[in-house]
């Protein structure tokens, strides 16, 4: 085997390697986020953070969980804010309404699972 053929083998052995790596993936990445935000409640303290998610997958999503914390208008840490769907098909998209209580000013995403 010349050095070449030994190039083109192993080349061909990395890509079987990672290609099983991309389809045994865990389902967090078979969901995306889109854009979010804190939406102000006329009820001082009732706010939530609302926006997006997706199911990119070819496959139903079981249960998906949005996960937020939450800051005041001084970057102060108030709480967090969750929100699930169960039974999300392939390629649909969930508008979730994470409940953020307090004086919330803004959200960052903290976690997103999927199973």
């Amino acid at each position: 085997m010349n050095l070449r053929s030994a190039a083109v083998s192993l080349l061909l052995l990395l890509c079987v390697a990672s290609s099983t790596a991309v389809a045994g993936e865990p389902l967090k990445h078979r969901v995306r986020v889109g854009s979010y935000r804190v939406e102000r409640d006329v009820t001082p303290g009732r706010n939530k953070i609302v926006g997006t998610l997706t199911n990119v997958s070819h496959t139903p999503v079981h249960t998906a969980k949005v996960r937020f914390r939450l800051f005041d208008a001084k970057g102060h840490a108030v709480g967090q804010a969750v929100d699930e769907v169960h039974d999300l098909g392939a390629g649909q998209t969930w508008k979730f309404h994470a409940r953020a209580r307090g004086n919330v000013s803004r959200a960052r995403l903290v976690s997103v699972e999927a199973r």
